[in-house]
């Protein structure tokens, strides 16, 4: 190179040297995989245990209806080739391990219906339902959750995850993108939470995979896990916050889902501990069931990728919201200010309110005697109305909050306030939830 243009190139590289951080910078952002909002299900039941589909009937449904990632999560089985045979409607025949279920006929008591078959066949064809016939009547191979992963999977839009429900008389927790399943029971809902969540502990965390740890319906049966149960474990993060079980007599004063929520977050934030998130999920026993409704309930979770540990990651930070129909459109916390913006597909009435708890709150209990429920008698919990207060209400799709200095988290809820009630359950009790909203997590500075 010439002294000329050598001298040419260095004044060019000082003039652009003050630049090149920004024009780094830049490029790397640019790099940065961008994250969207994915939609799912952690709590579904098939045949695999009292659910009422065949699970590839039931997964090409929710495929169908837009949801990206899904779980099965029977009732103390991995849907696995090694299950452990009860010995009723279920059989394992000679040389294999396969699960084979009974389809229901005159004298056997199954769930499992001819018609159940015949509408995996039509959407699947006649070879997609392998049958056994015997002298002890006509027995149906269920697929595993690696059978349905490779017929449904798809890297971009659809994420199976293996799971089961950890199921008590008491209490039924989920255990999320595991491979091996337990039994553990105790006397009381708090010992069987705990207990469980140690035992999960040492199951799974040397495996290398992420995994959740779910609290599932806490009013069945009859407002069985207390906020009391959650605070006494601040490790556990999840807390199944839709679900169906909700036909239980209320108790006026007693706890309902959102208040339970807030008198867990109000102590853990008071103490400053994680968070105990919510999650939306429709424990769907049939996707045409109409006494437990498919697709109520579903969590949105903001990723970079649709994998298990780019979920259950999001999820673990917070970055999700819960919904009975309604999708957000963006979520975001600056360390201050919250703000909420929904993007509904009915027209309607819509509300964003803020709730949130102050530093001085009353955390103390007071207790209510619950008639005679389903199970047992119990005390029941219910708490200040100063917890999980309004603080601010804006008509329309979106609003904002800045959390005061005597604020400790805030949280928002987005409903349409001129929907129809929907009854869930038996129908005998209104749902304690509204249909057609979106709860963000809690959030604080």
């Amino acid at each position: 190179m010439k002294r000329r243009d050598f001298l040419r190139a260095t004044a060019a590289g000082a003039l652009a040297a003050p630049f090149l951080p920004n024009l780094l910078n830049d490029v790397a952002k640019a790099a940065e995989p961008t994250a969207r909002w994915y939609k799912g299900n952690l709590h579904a039941h098939s045949q695999w245990s009292d659910g009422q589909d065949l699970p590839e009937v039931a997964l090409a449904e929710y495929k169908k209806r837009g949801y990206n990632f899904f779980a099965f999560t029977e009732h103390n089985v991995l849907q696995r080739n090694d299950f452990k045979f009860d010995g009723k409607d279920a059989k394992p025949f000679e040389g294999e391990t396969s699960y084979w279920k009974r389809l229901a006929t005159p004298g056997v008591r199954s769930n499992l219906t001819e018609d159940r078959v015949r509408k995996a066949r039509e959407l699947f064809g006649e070879d997609s339902v392998v049958l056994k016939e015997t002298a002890e009547g006509t027995f149906v191979r269920l697929k595993t959750c690696e059978e349905l992963r490779q017929q449904f999977g798809d890297k971009e839009n659809f994420l199976l995850m293996s799971a089961f429900e950890m199921t008590t008389p008491w209490s039924h927790l989920n255990l999320i993108n595991v491979d091996e399943n337990f039994y553990l029971g105790d006397e009381k809902i708090g010992g069987v939470i705990s207990k469980s969540y140690d035992k999960a502990r040492e199951m799974y965390d040397g495996t290398g995979k992420p995994w959740l740890f779910m609290v599932n319906h806490p009013l069945w049966q009859y407002y069985n896990v207390q906020a009391s149960d959650l605070i006494a474990r601040p490790e556990v993060r999840f807390l199944e916050f839709t679900n169906n079980c909700t036909s239980y007599p209320f108790i006026p004063g007693a706890w309902t889902p959102e208040s339970l929520w807030d008198a867990v977050n109000a102590y853990r934030a008071s103490h400053d501990q994680d968070f105990l998130y919510g999650t939306g999920t429709d424990d769907s026993h049939g996707v045409f069931n109409t006494s437990f409704v498919a697709f109520y309930g579903w969590t949105g979770v903001r990723a970079t990728e649709l994998t298990p540990k780019a979920i259950l990651d999001a999820m673990n930070r917070g970055d999700s919201y819960i919904s009975t129909g309604l999708e957000l459109d963006d979520v975001t916390f600056d360390g201050k200010t919250l703000c909420v913006k929904a993007k509904p597909e009915k027209e309607g009435k819509w509300r964003v309110e803020f709730f949130g708890t102050k530093k001085d709150y009353d955390p103390t209990p007071k207790y209510f005697d619950a008639e005679a429920g389903p199970k047992m008698n119990r005390r029941i919990e219910g708490y200040s109305e100063k917890i999980g207060e309004k603080l601010a209400t804006f008509d329309g799709v979106e609003g904002s909050y800045t959390l005061k200095s005597d604020d400790l988290y805030v949280r928002a809820r987005v409903t349409r306030v001129d929907a129809e009630p929907v009854y869930l359950g038996t129908g005998k009790d209104k749902s304690p939830l509204p249909t057609d909203a979106a709860w963000t997590q809690p959030y604080r500075g």
